[in-house]
């Protein structure tokens, strides 16, 4: 359901001061002489309607009628109801007036029902009444019958397509290319993302075994430190049982000297006493030697005495037998008591020998026992001075433990390790080195990596997704092709049997030429056209005369007629360069085309009307002094 036009209105534009055209469906004819304002109405509307082609011919300002400051053109739609509902249901009323006001300083704006409104409002509009009036075959100016056979084949199809509706499926097709360009150029930048991805991945790929190398290095520095602590830990444990062992071993042996000092002090008090014993028995025995010698002394005095006396009794031969047998009997006495006081001298100068061989000994082992208990009390002070050092060795060194063991596990776990500690440090300080070595690793290097690696695995799935893309894309353009190229072909099919036909009543014969079909960008659309039996030739100007080139784009545009999709064209002077029997015959197929059609035409010729009965609207315009009237023919 297509709005048509009501009215056209011109107000101070051109030659018109105020001018109101009525048009009715089907074929309105405007007719009047050069000069008259005819064309004006068709540039109005095209103006109204912001035809490119209009505004960048001219500025616009200057089609303001002369003296004034500002002209209208106005375009009245029918959008009453039929069927039900409005052509434009969501503006509530019978007409649409779309109208552009002309300022001579260059200034102009649009309004729709008297509400100001932007190009791209307008042209909304259009495109919801199904009008583009940059089409050249909806509204053709004077001689653009000529620029449509000028433009060259590729131009012209698209001309076509974009008049009957199939300028969507070229639309589609370079949509579907951009989308497969598109899809291209983002796979190659995928690839390309990919591929430096890749070699970045690759350096920090290297970059992260030095980070795990240092992690692990990292961790056997921790380790190592951990066991160093415990290492001296245990060094230190081992230190304080050697001290406690070696504690215990001096308290025995100091122990074991005590208990022989006692003993020695023991022994040397009973050699001390049995020293005094003995010098007393020495003592004794020498007063006993001194009375047994003098005893002896005097029992050899005396036997001496007695020898003497008995020897002067011999001598003197008394007679003093008994005194002589009394004598003889104490000197024997006396010899024995002599004899016996020598052998008792001799028996205690023996004990006395004895006793100093004793005494001497005694002594001998009394200074030795005085020298073993000095040695054993020294030795004992030297214990008692190793113990008391070893004690205080061993109470700093528990002390130490203490100390260790709190800074070890403030390092780490207690962990048993038999290494020395120095062992330990050896490896620990290897250990730094080869994490020196890598003191430039950033401690971002795994996240870096991670990113990258999921970076890689994101740019690989979207590269899948782009290969994808970019298939079903091939895929969807030629599907779109086909789709384009089996509708161009069916349009030419159907306007080929028309334009045929009606070349034919023109005494002409011709042809509709696709040129190109499988290529979009050089597909075009050529125009082949004989009179008077001439074979038919490719249409262009220098091959055939202006109103032959004239005759066989009008019949070209009246076998398009039935699939133009615009409710309303307009053609202004389309007999320009005609006989007049070709100008005839071309304004009866226009009127054959029109019929039964809800479509509108507004045709503008300066030419005398023939046969035009069955005209529904001619309207008619006069220059009547530098003013353009307006009327409609009875």
């Amino acid at each position: 359901m297509a709005a048509l036009i009501r009215e056209i209105i011109l107000e101070n534009f051109m030659s018109h001061e105020y001018s109101r055209v009525p048009l009715k469906s089907g074929l309105n004819i405007i007719v009047g002489p050069n000069g008259a304002g005819k064309s004006s109405i068709l540039l109005g509307l095209a103006v109204a309607l912001g035809q490119t082609y209009t505004e960048r011919s001219r500025r616009l300002g200057d089609l303001v009628r002369r003296g004034k400051d500002l002209g209208r053109v106005s375009v009245v739609f029918d959008n009453s109801v039929r069927e039900g509902k409005r052509p434009i249901a969501s503006i509530n009323s019978d007409t649409i007036v779309l109208s552009r006001y002309l300022s001579r300083d260059g200034n102009y704006w649009h309004e729709i029902n008297s509400r100001a409104s932007t190009k791209g409002e307008v042209m909304h509009l259009l495109r919801r009444l199904s009008i583009n009036p940059d089409n050249m075959l909806i509204i053709m100016h004077q001689s653009m019958i000529d620029v449509f056979g000028a433009i060259d084949a590729k131009e012209r199809l698209k001309v076509v397509e974009e008049v009957v509706g199939l300028k969507e499926y070229r639309d589609m097709i370079l949509e579907a290319r951009e989308k497969l360009s598109h899809s291209l150029s983002e796979e190659e930048a995928i690839k390309s993302l990919l591929e430096k991805a890749q070699e970045t991945l690759r350096y920090w790929e290297g970059e992260y075994q030095r980070f795990r190398r240092k992690q692990e290095l990292g961790s056997k520095k921790l380790e190592l430190e951990i066991e160093l602590a415990w290492s001296k830990f245990f060094r230190q444990m081992e230190s304080v049982s050697n001290l406690e062992q070696r504690l215990g071993e001096l308290e025995a042996e100091l122990k074991e000297v005590k208990e022989d000092l006692a003993k020695s002090n023991r022994d040397e008090q009973a050699l001390e006493k049995r020293l005094k014993e003995i010098d007393f028995e020495i003592d004794a025995t020498y007063q006993k030697l001194i009375e047994q010698e003098r005893a002896h002394a005097e029992a050899e005095a005396r036997g001496k005495i007695l020898e003497s006396l008995g020897k002067t009794f011999q001598k003197i031969r008394m007679d003093f037998k008994e005194v002589l047998a009394g004598f003889e009997s104490d000197l024997k006495r006396a010899q024995r008591a002599a004899q016996e006081a020598v052998e008792r001298v001799k028996e205690t100068r023996s004990k006395l020998v004895e006793a100093k061989q004793e005494s001497e000994r005694t002594k001998e082992s009394y200074i030795n026992a005085r020298v073993r208990e000095a040695v054993l009390g020294l030795k004992r002070e030297l214990l008692e001075k190793d113990i008391s050092e070893v004690q205080a060795e061993l109470r700093k060194a528990r002390r130490e433990l203490e100390e260790v063991e709190a800074e070890a596990n403030k390092i780490g776990p207690r962990v048993e390790t038999k290494r020395k500690p120095q062992e330990v440090m050896d490896e620990l300080k290897a250990t730094n080195i080869q994490l020196a070595s890598l003191a430039d690793v950033s401690p971002d290097v795994e996240r870096m990596y991670l990113s990258y690696q999921n970076t890689l695995k994101e740019l690989q799935a979207k590269a899948e997704i782009a290969a994808a893309n970019r298939k079903r894309a091939l895929e969807e353009l030629d599907l779109r092709r086909q789709k384009w190229k089996s509708e161009i072909n069916k349009l030419l099919r159907e306007v080929r049997v028309r334009y045929m036909e009606i070349l034919k009543r023109v005494n002409a014969t011709g042809d509709v030429r696709l040129e190109n079909p499988d290529d979009i960008d050089e597909a075009g659309l050529q125009l082949l056209v004989g009179f008077r039996g001439a074979e038919p030739q490719v249409l262009d100007p220098h091959t055939q005369s202006g109103g032959e080139r004239t005759t066989a784009i009008m019949c070209f545009l009246l076998s398009l007629q039935q699939r133009i999709k615009s409710p309303i064209r307009a053609i202004d002077e389309f007999e320009m360069h005609m006989d007049p029997k070709n100008r005839e015959q071309m304004m009866t197929e226009i009127l054959n085309s029109m019929k039964d059609e809800e479509a509108q035409y507004i045709v503008i010729t300066p030419g005398r009307l023939v046969n035009v009965e069955g005209v529904p609207n001619v309207i008619t315009v006069q220059n009547i002094a530098g003013l353009s009237s307006v009327k409609v023919a009875a």
